[in-house]
C-alpha cells in the first residue's frame, strides 16, 4: 500500500469520500501518486446518479487492465455509489477488479486493501445500515468518528485545499422515483454535531476557510448537541450547525447542498441571510415546473411552494444567488408540461442551474415506466432549456458590471494573461489580474466585464506584494 491512486467521479460527496480515504490510507502509510502507472493501489470513486459516469467506469477498467497484466501485485478497487448498486455483478464483468467498496465502508478501505493483499481474495464490502432508530437519537455505527482524529495525524481530510467539503448527513429517507441515492447511500443518518465541530476547527487549523457542509437532502440536518456539562441537551437543526460553525475562528465562509425544498424552512433562510460567514448562495433544486411531473416524480411540493420559498429566500437576502437542477424529459412529460419548467425559469431567473435529460436507473421507481421519450426529444427539450438559463445567467452577470465583491482567491486562472481565479460569496467565478501573494486571501474586486460563468474584475485594494499592472 506504499503508492495509491484514486480517480473521483460524480459529485461532492463523491469528492468528500476521496478525501476521506486518502487520509485513511495515508495514516496507513500509502503515498497518493499522480499517475495511475505509479500506483500499487488504483481505485475508482464512482457514481450511479446517470448511466454515462456508469460507463466511464467500465471503459477506465478497461485501459487499467493493462496495468493489471504488467503488475500482478496491482490491487484495482471500485468504490462509491456504483459498487453499492451493482456489487458483485463488477467482479464478473471485470474479472481483473480485486476490490469493490460500498458507500457506508469507504471508512474500511485500509483494512480491505490489507486483506486484498493478505489473502490473495477478491472481496466485496457493502453492508449497509438498516432503516431504525435515527442516528441523531443513537450513535450509528456506519457514522464514524475517524475523520475528526485524521485532521492532525495527517493534516486533514481535505488536506492543503483553500475550501473543503463536510459531509453532515449521508443517506435520504426521501423517494423521489427517478434517483438511485436511497439505495446507493442508504438511509439518512446525521453526524453528531461534535463531530463536524472538530472536523471544522480542525480544517481551520490547517488553513481552510471555506467550507461546504454536505448532504443529499443537507437541510434535513439534526443532531443531539450538548455545549457544556451544563446545558440540557436539544436537538440542533442545519440552521443551528451554521450559527456554530460561524464562531470557528480562521473559517471565513459557509455554505451547503444540496437542501430539498419541503425543508427549506424560514429558520434556515434566515440563519443564511443572518449569519455573517454564512454566503448569499442557495443551491435549491426545482427538478420541474410542473405539477403534474413534480409529482410523479415524488417530490412532495408543487410549483407554487417551490416559487414561495424563493420568493422568501429573496425578501431575506435580495441579492442571494440562486441556482437548481433540472431534469427535463421524464417518463410522460409532455411539451406543454416541458414548456411550464421554461417558464418557473424565466420567472425565478436563477442564476445558474445544472441541466440534464432524465437517464433511466436500474432500482428506481421511475425505471420501465410507460411514457420513456425518445433520446431527440430529450435532447431538444435540454438544449432549449440550456439556451434560456445561458441567456439569463448572461444578462445577469453582465447587470453586476460596476458592482463590489468579496472574492476568495484561489489561484492562477486558465485563462492565463497574469489573471487570477476566485469565487464570491454569491458562488460566481471571477478573473482578475493578480500575483502569488493574493493566492488564499480575500479581495475586494469591481465587475468589469460579465460572461455566462461569471465575471472579469480589477481588484480594488493591493494584497501582499504590489499588483501588476494589467489589463484585461
Amino acid at each position: 500500500m506504499n503508492r495509491f491512486y484514486i480517480q473521483t467521479y460524480g459529485c461532492q460527496m463523491n469528492v468528500a469520500d476521496t478525501d476521506r480515504m486518502t487520509a485513511l490510507l495515508e495514516r496507513a502509510g500509502g503515498e497518493a501518486v499522480e499517475a495511475p502507472e505509479q500506483a500499487d493501489l488504483i481505485l475508482l470513486n464512482t457514481c450511479s446518479v446517470r448511466e454515462k459516469p456508469e460507463l466511464k467506469v467500465y471503459s477506465r477498467l478497461g485501459e487499467l487492465r493493462k496495468l493489471k497484466r504488467g503488475n500482478p501485485d496491482l490491487v484495482l478497487g471500485v468504490c462509491g455509489c456504483q459498487a453499492q448498486r451493482e456489487g458483485e455483478a463488477i467482479l464478473k464483468n471485470a474479472p481483473y477488479v480485486d476490490l469493490v467498496i460500498g458507500t457506508a465502508n469507504v471508512g474500511r478501505v485500509a483494512e480491505l486493501v490489507e486483506e486484498v493483499r493478505r489473502s490473495g481474495k477478491r472481496l466485496v464490502a457493502l453492508d449497509m445500515p438498516k432503516r431504525g432508530t435515527p442516528s441523531w437519537m443513537a450513535p450509528d455505527p456506519h457514522m464514524t468518528t475517524d475523520l475528526v482524529d485524521l485532521v492532525p495525524s495527517v493534516g486533514a481530510p481535505a488536506r492543503g485545499k483553500l475550501k473543503a467539503f463536510v459531509p453532515v448527513i449521508l443517506g435520504c429517507d426521501f423517494a423521489c422515483t427517478y434517483c438511485i441515492v436511497p439505495r446507493t447511500r442508504g438511509p439518512e443518518r446525521s453526524r453528531p454535531v461534535s463531530d463536524v465541530l472538530g472536523e471544522v476547527r480542525a480544517l481551520a487549523q490547517t488553513g481552510t476557510k471555506e467550507v461546504m457542509l454536505l448532504g443529499q437532502t443537507v437541510d434535513a440536518y439534526k443532531s443531539y448537541y450538548y455545549a457544556d456539562a451544563a446545558e440540557d441537551s436539544r436537538v440542533y437543526s442545519l440552521a443551528d450547525l451554521i450559527w456554530l460553525i460561524n464562531d470557528v475562528d480562521g473559517i471565513e465562509r459557509i455554505r451547503f447542498t444540496s437542501p430539498h425544498p419541503m425543508l427549506m424552512h424560514d429558520e434556515l433562510i434566515d440563519a443564511v441571510a443572518e449569519c455573517p460567514k454564512a454566503c448569499e448562495w442557495i443551491h435549491l433544486p426545482v427538478q420541474s415546473g410542473n405539477d403534474t411531473v413534480l409529482k410523479r416524480m415524488a417530490r412532495r411540493y408543487n410549483r407554487e411552494r417551490y416559487l414561495d420559498r424563493i420568493r422568501r429566500i429573496r425578501q431575506a437576502m435580495p441579492d442571494c444567488a440562486i441556482t437548481t437542477d433540472i431534469i427535463v424529459g421524464f417518463p410522460g412529460e409532455t411539451e406543454e408540461q416541458f414548456q411550464d419548467t421554461l417558464s418557473l425559469v424565466e420567472e425565478v431567473r436563477f442564476d445558474g442551474a445544472y441541466m440534464f435529460n432524465y437517464s433511466p436507473r436500474p432500482g428506481t421507481p421511475a425505471h420501465g415506466w410507460e411514457g420513456e421519450l425518445e433520446h431527440d426529444v430529450k435532447i431538444d427539450r435540454l438544449n432549449r432549456l440550456i439556451a434560456v438559463q445561458n441567456r439569463i445567467s448572461l444578462e445577469k452577470n453582465q447587470a453586476l458590471i460596476g458592482r463590489t465583491f468579496e472574492v476568495l482567491v484561489e489561484g492562477p486562472s486558465e485563462q492565463g494573461d497574469g489573471l487570477y481565479t476566485g469565487y464570491t460569496r454569491e458562488n460566481k467565478t471571477c478573473h482578475l489580474p493578480g500575483h502569488p501573494g493574493m493566492a488564499g486571501r480575500l479581495v475586494k474586486v469591481r465587475s468589469t466585464k460579465g460572461a455566462q460563468w461569471g465575471f472579469f474584475g480589477e481588484p480594488l485594494e493591493q494584497v501582499g506584494a504590489p499588483l501588476p499592472v494589467l489589463t484585461l
